[in-house]
């Protein structure tokens, strides 16, 4: 099955919802948000890091991209070819 590609969002992450409580899962390996190749954090206007999905276009809450992933999880690239891919 093919990596969901990301929709460039219509708002900035900053004005997007927090995630459904629903769409994260416990995760007890490594496969957990912050090693998603689509997660992405920001800084917003005030300063607070905003951890955001780009698949769900939603905010992930603080604390849950440690422990939990969604269905779309997709191992980081640099996992899968190496940080210099062009070396090799």
């Amino acid at each position: 099955m093919p990596a969901a590609v990301p929709v460039p969002p219509a708002t900035p992450a900053e004005e997007w919802e927090f995630l459904e409580w629903n769409v994260l899962k416990p995760s007890r390996s490594s496969s957990v948000c912050i090693t998603c190749q689509h997660f992405r954090y920001e800084v917003g206007r005030h300063c607070v890091t905003l951890l955001t999905c780009p698949i769900h276009q939603g905010l992930i809450p603080q604390g849950e991209h440690l422990t939990k992933r969604c269905s779309q999880w997709v191992a980081r690239q640099e996992v899968v070819t190496g940080w210099c891919p062009e070396g090799g």
